[in-house]
């Protein structure tokens, strides 16, 4: 059996290898033609894609299973950091904001 940062380290891997293929293959099949602006979009929310990839895991899940209850203290950051992003539409200040709000969240249930 695998261990559990094996596992890790090899999805974070894949993951690495997948991302760059689907950003670096189109390129070079285009060539020198140029983009449409639809693949430009495409292209642009691909990191964002995986940053809320990894955050709906850590909220929601928990020990391998869907964590959708009261005492799951993340949905309520969630909730604010998603009103700041919407507002703001900055993510630098959503994952600044988005550290401060889940660190008062854990001090305030004792996990720091």
């Amino acid at each position: 059996m695998m261990s559990s940062s094996v596992l890790k380290l090899g999805i974070i891997l894949i993951s690495f290898v997948g991302l760059f293929a689907m950003r670096y293959i189109p390129f070079v099949l285009i060539g020198g033609k140029g983009t449409s602006e639809e693949f430009e979009r495409f292209i642009k929310y691909i990191p964002l894609g995986v940053f809320v990839a990894i955050i709906v895991k850590d909220i929601f899940y928990k020990d391998g299973a869907l964590f959708l209850s009261p005492e799951n203290f993340k949905i309520i950051p969630l909730l604010i950091v998603s009103a700041i992003s919407y507002k703001f539409k900055n993510i630098g200040l959503s994952v600044v904001s988005g550290g401060i709000i889940i660190f008062i969240f854990m001090k305030l249930n004792g996990l720091i």
